[in-house]
């Protein structure tokens, strides 16, 4: 039982990592990488990204590192 929670606490702390949304946009045309809301979008953020880690969420995402929040208007599955 001891080994079985020292691999459990092991798991948790050294092999549990989250991966992040990435975009790529284009002119307000973006393409995700991860994202679990949409694979493809169309937005109001006119500026370029490349392989930006992003938060999507259903009307929005969040570009982390300006914490820049652009609104989606056409999702492509």
């Amino acid at each position: 039982m001891n080994k079985f929670l020292i691999l459990v606490i092991i798991k948790i702390f050294f092999f549990s990592e989250v991966i992040a949304a990435t975009a790529n946009c284009d002119n307000g045309e973006c393409k995700f990488t991860n994202s679990n809301h949409y694979m493809s979008a169309k937005t109001y953020c006119l500026q370029n990204l490349n392989f930006e880690d992003v938060q999507t969420e259903f009307l929005y995402f969040t570009i982390l590192r300006t914490n820049e929040k652009c609104n989606v208007f056409e999702i492509v599955r």
